[in-house]
């Protein structure tokens, strides 16, 4: 098997990352800590030695100035007596390095050479010269010290470093015991931490696991301390409920749409079957091809607008958005329906500010302000009113279409814009409940809205909103 066959495969989960990644840090931290612990340890050791040494060259000094070189060497012999030979060891030299004076320095070897090369420095200043020696053996190294006496005296004492050394040791020991011990810990806490972490996310994935199987009512319900955790799942729930509505729109006019495309088509159905009942008609088959014609119209008038209102919302059009003066386009629009005002004898107000300046689609628009009009004019009895006014504001335009018609049950307002609706009394009209579907998605599609205000057998006011462009005024 090659060597990459044989390789361990890590888990590629988040949840194993984050613990690895808290883990090492967390190591790395300790690790540091405990490092820069140690060194300094080492160094309070060594300061505090050298500090000692210094203190015990100025403590002789005291003597030679007090007693003489007799008071020295008793002092010698009484901290020999009192300490072990093998870890200090005292020596006076003059200034060429014969020895004065000397404690047993037997298990010293090599100790000669080492004086000779530093006894110059020694004898050239008051100040002591410390040095750490290595002895072929001895295990630990020797702190040694060589202080200035007097101008032909050299007082030099060695102390072994095996206290100090066997002291680091251990705190070396206990440290990497401790680093050991964190790592498992380390590992734990950081599972621990990282599981708490990643549960709103696996939330979110079985959640969307169940959306995948059928299950559309599913939501996310478990409440997360962690803000970006929180904000993904109330913004899955947000997602899942719009896809929850969508399908519900889609049934709803996927069966509209059933509905819609049965009746006429029953109707064409029955009228063929007439023809064909009756013998020889030329009349009757003329009427019921007339009648086919107008039920085919309806059908394609309602799958054409049904594909439009799919272009806008999906934000593709046909025509490039180009700068349209919406003054004028209503204006237009308003002239094309005076005669039919005048024919039901409905006063027709206009209030329209001039160089209404916005991008869009042309189209779109008239097609859009087209079917509020015929709304108004189709629902305003005779000797009613239908008004419409177009003002600037800060920041937008707003179209106002208002009638003095049959209005709006207020149970029905709501659900006016929805594709393939209509209300009891508008049932009587021709339509296919799309008109004003059609007007909400291009209102929406120029970066506006649409809503309305109404009351029953007073009146409806369709208000329509479109942004002030900068490029286009």
């Amino acid at each position: 098997m090659s060597s990459k066959g044989n390789m361990i495969k890590l888990p590629n989960t988040l949840s194993f990352r984050l613990t690895f990644c808290y883990a090492l840090t967390f190591l790395v931290c300790l690790v540091s800590a405990l490092l820069a612990l140690y060194v300094y340890l080492d160094t309070i050791f060594n300061s505090r030695m050298d500090d000692d040494l210094k203190e015990d060259i100025a403590e002789f000094r005291e003597l030679l100035d007090d007693g003489g070189l007799e008071r020295i060497i008793d002092e010698i012999n009484r901290e020999m007596n009192s300490s072990d030979q093998s870890e200090v060891f005292f020596r006076l030299l003059d200034s060429q390095g014969t020895v004065v004076f000397s404690s047993d320095v037997s298990e010293w070897e090599g100790l000669e050479d080492h004086t000779a090369k530093i006894l110059p420095k020694a004898t050239a200043s008051l100040i002591p010269v410390l040095e750490t020696v290595e002895f072929p053996d001895r295990e630990y190294p020797v702190r040694i010290v060589l202080g200035k006496m007097a101008p032909d005296l050299v007082l030099q004492i060695g102390e072994t470093l095996e206290k100090k050394e066997e002291i680091m040791e251990l705190l070396f020991k206990v440290f990497a015991g401790m680093v050991f011990l964190g790592i498992p810990l380390a590992s734990g806490v950081g599972w621990v931490i990282a599981r708490k972490a990643v549960s709103g996310i696996e939330e979110v994935s079985r959640a969307a696991k169940d959306i995948e199987q059928g299950d559309l009512e599913r939501q996310v319900t478990v409440k997360a301390r962690e803000e970006e955790i929180q904000t993904l799942m109330n913004t899955f729930n947000a997602m899942a409920a719009r896809i929850r509505g969508l399908i519900r729109e889609m049934r709803e006019m996927t069966d509209n749409i059933a509905h819609d495309l049965r009746s006429p088509l029953a109707r064409i159905r029955a009228m063929s079957e007439g023809a064909l009942s009756e013998p020889d008609s030329t009349k009757g088959y003329r009427i019921a091809a007339a009648e086919t014609l107008k039920e085919c119209d309806r059908l394609i008038h309602l799958i054409n607008t049904t594909l439009d209102m799919a272009e806008v919302d999906a934000g593709v059009t046909n025509g490039m958005k180009e700068s349209i003066n919406l003054s004028q386009l209503i204006a237009d629009l308003c002239e094309l329906f005076e005669p039919v005002a005048e024919e039901k004898h409905i006063m027709l107000k206009v209030n329209l500010e001039q160089n209404c300046q916005i991008v869009g689609t042309k189209h779109h628009l008239q097609r859009m302000v087209a079917n509020l009009l015929d709304n108004a004019m189709k629902y305003t009895p005779p000797e009613g009113q239908v008004s419409i006014e177009l003002i600037r504001s800060t920041h937008e335009f707003r179209l106002t279409i208002t009638d003095t018609g049959v209005g709006i049950p207020r149970s029905d307002q709501h659900r006016v814009f929805d594709r393939f609706f209509r209300c009891e009394h508008s049932r009587s009209q021709e339509g296919c409940g799309l008109g004003l579907s059609f007007a909400r998605s291009v209102a929406r599609a120029h970066g506006g809205d649409i809503t309305v205000t109404s009351e029953s057998s007073q009146g409806s006011t369709f208000t329509s909103t479109f942004p002030i462009i900068s490029s286009a005024a």
